[in-house]
């Protein structure tokens, strides 16, 4: 098995870079995406911003129409009014309904005015956004290009580790121990292997029994850390 930690070594040392490399082939595109989520989020909600802008539109204008029909229909009683002055009650409904027009104009005008204030506060926030999609767009291209180049510069230093890799491990590790290896480099964050140094795991930095370092001595099986499960090796 000293042949076998041996050639585990010599991985461990491409595998704490090929992990490194793998994580790069993985954060990039994560961060390019996480950064063109961020700019769609905020064109989505430009989008929405003008549904909603154009809702009130509307509905400024509706409150605007019912004010000019209510002006006109006052003028046709105040025209009304200036025939039949001998008929009180008439005069009298043509009154009422003339004040009720008005008080209706005048909240008209009020609800308009909070309306077009909520139009402008729309407005704003959309102009904002717009300049921060435009400036982020710009970055984001930029940005975008040197994900591509740092891509193609990390996968050419993948492809180079893995067949180094493959080269170094021939076969001369058991498919067992391969496998309880390669866990462990996904477990451990590229870290399979841990020294032993006066009884301490050099992975965990925990004692580890006497026993074990015994078994690990004597070299004739793959010893693991009860703690962390990396597998131990001895300094030559």
């Amino acid at each position: 098995m000293r042949e076998v930690l041996r050639v585990l070594r010599d991985l461990q040392e491409l595998d704490e870079d090929l992990y490194r490399v793998r994580q790069e082939l993985v954060r990039l595109p994560a961060e390019r995406t996480a950064r063109r989520e961020e700019i769609d989020g905020k064109q989505q909600r430009m989008k929405e911003l003008d549904s909603e802008t154009l809702q009130l539109r509307m509905q400024v204008k509706e409150i605007e129409d019912a004010s000019k029909a209510a002006r006109q229909r006052i003028r046709q009683l105040e025209n009304a009014s200036s025939t039949t002055r001998s008929d009180q009650a008439l005069l009298a409904a043509y009154s009422h309904e003339i004040r009720s027009l008005k008080r209706e104009i005048s909240e008209g005008d009020e609800e308009g005015l909070r309306l077009v204030e909520r139009v402008d506060a729309k407005q704003a926030e959309h102009d904002v956004l717009a300049q921060e999609v435009k400036d982020e767009e710009t970055v984001y291209a930029e940005f975008s290009g040197n994900v591509d180049e740092e891509l193609a510069t990390a996968q050419k230093k993948h492809d180079e580790l893995d067949a180094e890799r493959t080269k170094r491990m021939g076969m001369s590790v058991p498919p067992d121990v391969l496998s309880v290896y390669e866990k462990l480099l996904d477990a451990r964050a590229g870290m399979a292997l841990a020294a032993l140094e006066d009884r301490n795991c050099q992975g965990c930095y925990m004692n580890v029994p006497t026993n074990v370092f015994v078994r690990l001595s004597k070299g004739r099986e793959i010893v693991s850390c009860p703690n962390c499960q990396r597998i131990l090796f001895l300094y030559d």
